[in-house]
Formats: C-alpha cells, sequence, structure tokens
C-alpha cells in the first residue's frame, strides 16, 4: 500500500516539473503579429472610442474598435479587408459601432 502512494507521488511531481507554466505557452512567446499592429496604428488616426486586442474562444485573435461614427466604422472595416482580416461590424441600442477585425490563428485549433 505504501509503495503504490510513493508511485502516484512521484507521478504527480513529475507532472509539476516536465509541464509548462503558462508563461512559457504559444500564445505567450509570440509578439503581436504585424497585421494586428498595423490596424491599430491606422485606427488611432480615427476618432475613435476604444480599441482592444484579444484572443476569442476558437484562438482566433481578434481586434475590437469602438466608434460612434458610421463613416469611421466603414473606413477602417475597409483597411481591415486590405490588411487581410475578416470582419464583423455591430451596432447597439444606443448607436455605438464595434467592428471586429478576425485573424485566425495558425497555431491553436478549434474547440469542439
Amino acid at each position: 500500500m505504501n509503495s503504490n502512494s510513493s508511485t502516484e507521488n512521484d507521478n504527480k511531481e513529475y507532472i509539476w516539473a516536465q509541464g509548462k507554466s503558462a508563461s512559457h505557452l504559444t500564445s505567450s512567446e509570440s509578439d503581436m503579429n504585424d497585421q494586428r499592429k498595423e490596424i491599430i496604428r491606422q485606427s488611432l488616426e480615427f476618432n475613435i472610442i476604444d480599441i482592444r486586442t484579444f484572443t476569442g474562444y476558437k484562438g482566433d485573435l481578434l481586434v475590437e474598435i469602438t466608434s460612434m461614427r458610421t463613416d469611421v466604422i466603414l473606413s477602417l472595416k475597409k483597411i481591415a479587408e486590405t490588411l487581410g482580416f475578416e470582419t464583423v461590424v455591430q451596432k447597439d441600442i444606443i448607436s455605438v459601432y464595434k467592428l471586429f477585425c478576425i485573424s485566425p490563428a495558425s497555431h491553436t485549433y478549434d474547440l469542439k
């Protein structure tokens, strides 16, 4: 009984010693790609409310740009599509527009 417990503890220690910490995961090792940097640079030239970048649940890399002006969103949509992004525009109830610029991450996979 005692030897079985010892083997179980050895396995747990091996997992902790061989596992990767969050700072060594693929997404943490990569710098932001040039495509997302460029849409951020371009959008800062316009009258926007907010901008943020994040990873979607399927691993897609997103840039969300918020503005109250449709002309700004349409201009940025054209720029994003020229840069190779897929785009989605949302309008909420108080006429705030959000442009989502989506680029699939090649190093991740879709969750099923």
